[in-house]
């Protein structure tokens, strides 16, 4: 602003300002608001009564007063009595008003002049109405897009961007709150918000309740308040943000220049409201995603219980109509759920007896119980016996749903039944253990005498094949207590590496003589390699003792082949394992009786005891093996797997 003109050095401003003085009557004859301005002092040194009815200033006030105060802009004020300049005056009470000004020369040198104010033409105010009206509808527009944000972050950021554009502040910070603390979660003029803190508790908030315009010079109520003193700022709007009369965040816009109107501080705070309302919105479909997410986590559980329950599970509406069937019930009862949606309960659970008494009492809110005699009817119309119970589902007092959980009792019986025998078994085994421990003695004794008699007996005696009968006899009842006592005593196994590569072989051996006397060839084929397998060396002698002895009484009659081979199991079995499959060309064994091969006392020889086999499963499973029998035409293959070493 050019506030000196080049004149006389004799001309003195204080004989200017005394013949002004002289001359005030002459100043209240202007119609129009008018000032005189001492431009050398920057001075407001006289006024007219319509200036200070427009400014709403006292004479004394204005005294006191820079010409930057009245208009912030700073204007020409050359003197210029024919040009009219367009200038923004801050009254008093703070609003701005759009008036014309122009400046009439009081001095020679220009020192001192009187800047008289006249309203702007009808039509200009007109137009600069029309634009402010369509600024401000810009402004309340930008507002509704704040309801639009898809995340909370995105409307910090467009809260902060309408700020700084249609305020003209100089800086902008917004705080999310977390827990007890605001953190700063966005900024706009990083230079300026860097002197602010990072976090600042919420306690130390409490006076900023409602949107507040701090002014330089003015009391501070919060530590921002008192940053923005210290680093010189002209003013500062707190702004609160609030959900369900909660803080939850703080903005923050402050400038150095000229302070906001009061229409600025009534934007921001519908600002405010408008963010407020937003965030609130995003409050509650966060909480409501959260909420669905549960819900679905739930649903899945639930689900997931109820697909792999053992029970079948039916859910009925208050009226009986079936709603759902778990898949245990649709395998029970054959039907698919979507088959008997809106069915009637009672067209699907059909049995021996009625449920009429059960949905009466689930729909009077009492649970039931049926399980006595009740037989269900499957939709083929096989029976199996059952156990239903019915339980309401109420809320509030009134049963929403009625839940009904089967129990298929023939596994049930089958497990009770095949407890039992296994009952009878292990009692049968002690029984037998003590019978052969005392049977044994008397059998020895019996045999030393036919022994005796058969020495003192003459070959061509009349009773001496009848002895030598008995004799065998004997020993056939030895060997059966001795295969018994075997089978029912615990054995403890020393277990440790073998290697069937080089025992197995050694078994043939000591069998090679009766095999070459029985017309019989056999042939072991292994890896190059060593196999070592996990094992009791003398239990696992005995197991395949026993598999080749079984081959080579089967073929003892017309010869044939064995052949045994040692291989590495399938790598899909864990731990690994190794195979040895041991498979002759007798006559096999019965359809009838290879699913009971391995149980105790069953044998297809005349002189067998039925222990073998049984004694052979009990050593391999014991090893943590596995071992099985395939009968083909024209022979039999015993598979057995042992743990590699």
């Amino acid at each position: 602003m050019d506030r000196s003109t080049p004149g006389s050095s004799n001309d003195s401003p204080l004989t200017g300002d005394l013949q002004i003085l002289s001359q005030s009557a002459l100043l209240d004859l202007i119609g129009d608001p008018a000032v005189v301005y001492l431009r050398s002092k920057d001075r407001l040194v006289l006024a007219n009564q319509p200036f200070l009815d427009l400014s709403g200033y006292s004479k004394n006030e204005l005294e006191q007063l820079k010409l930057s105060a009245l208009i912030p802009e700073e204007p020409d004020t050359n003197p210029s009595p024919t040009e009219a300049r367009q200038i923004t005056m801050q009254i008093a009470s703070g609003e701005l008003l759009s008036v014309l000004m122009r400046v009439h020369s009081l001095s020679p040198t220009n020192q001192v002049v009187v800047l008289v104010f006249s309203a702007i033409l009808q039509e200009n105010l007109i137009r600069q109405d029309l634009l402010d009206q369509e600024y401000r509808y810009d402004n309340l527009k930008l507002l509704t897009e704040l309801a639009e944000q898809p995340t909370v972050p995105a409307l910090y950021q467009l809260a902060a961007s309408i700020i700084a554009k249609t305020c003209k502040t100089d800086f902008v910070l917004v705080y999310r709150r977390s827990g007890d603390t605001l953190s700063l979660a966005q900024e706009q003029n990083s230079e300026i918000t860097q002197y602010f803190p990072e976090t600042v508790k919420v306690h130390e908030l409490v006076k900023l309740d409602s949107t507040v315009l701090w002014r330089e010079g003015k009391p501070t109520l919060s530590s921002f308040e008192e940053l923005s003193q210290e680093l010189e700022a002209s003013y500062l709007f707190s702004i609160p943000l609030k959900v369900n009369n909660k803080l939850s965040g703080l903005i923050l816009a402050g400038g150095f220049g000229l302070v906001p109107d009061n229409e600025t501080l009534r934007y921001l705070n519908l600002l405010g409201t408008h963010t407020s309302s937003a965030l609130k919105h995003l409050s509650t479909l966060e909480q409501a995603g959260t909420t669905m997410r549960n819900i679905r986590k739930l649903a899945r559980i639930q689900q997931a219980v109820s697909d792999n329950l053992d029970e079948g599970v039916i859910v009925l509406s208050p009226d009986l109509r079936i709603t759902e069937l778990n898949p245990a019930a649709e395998s029970m009862l054959g039907y698919a759920s979507n088959e008997v949606f809106q069915q009637q309960a009672e067209m699907v659970l059909i049995g021996n007896e009625t449920l009429q008494t059960l949905y009466k009492n689930a729909q009077q809110g009492n649970p039931t119980l049926v399980g006595h005699n009740l037989n269900l009817n499957t939709r083929l119309g096989a029976s199996f016996p059952a156990q239903v119970l019915c339980l309401p589902v109420k809320e509030d007092g009134v049963v929403r749903s009625i839940v009904l959980i089967l129990r298929d009792l023939s596994q049930s019986e089958k497990i009770r039944a095949h407890s039992q025998l296994l009952e009878q078994r292990a009692f049968l085994g002690e029984v037998t253990a003590i019978f052969a421990h005392e049977v044994k003695n008397p059998i020895n004794s019996i045999a030393t005498g036919l022994q005796l008699l058969g020495l003192r007996m003459a070959p061509d005696a009349p009773y001496a094949g009848l002895v030598e009968r008995l004799q065998n006899d004997c020993s056939r009842l030895t060997h059966l207590v001795k295969s018994t006592l075997t089978f029912s005593k615990p054995v403890e196994y020393q277990i440790q590496p073998v290697d069937l590569t080089y025992l197995i072989p050694a078994i043939l051996e000591k069998w090679d003589p009766r095999m070459k006397k029985l017309r019989i060839t056999y042939n072991f084929s292994a890896p190059k390699e060593r196999l070592l397998v996990k094992a009791d060396p003398r239990a696992i002698e005995q197991v395949f003792v026993n598999l080749i002895s079984n081959s080579i009484e089967a073929m003892d009659e017309r010869g044939g082949s064995l052949n045994i081979k040692l291989l590495e199991a399938s790598p899909q079995i864990i731990p690994p394992q190794c195979e040895i499959i041991i498979a002759d060309t007798g006559p096999g064994i019965p359809d009838d009786v290879v699913e009971h091969i391995f149980e105790p006392f069953l044998t297809t020889k005349s002189s067998g005891t039925g222990l073998g086999l049984a004694i052979t499963r009990r050593i391999v499973t014991a090893h943590e093996g596995n071992i099985y029998v395939e009968t083909v035409p024209g022979g039999s293959v015993f598979h057995v797997l042992l743990p590699r070493a």
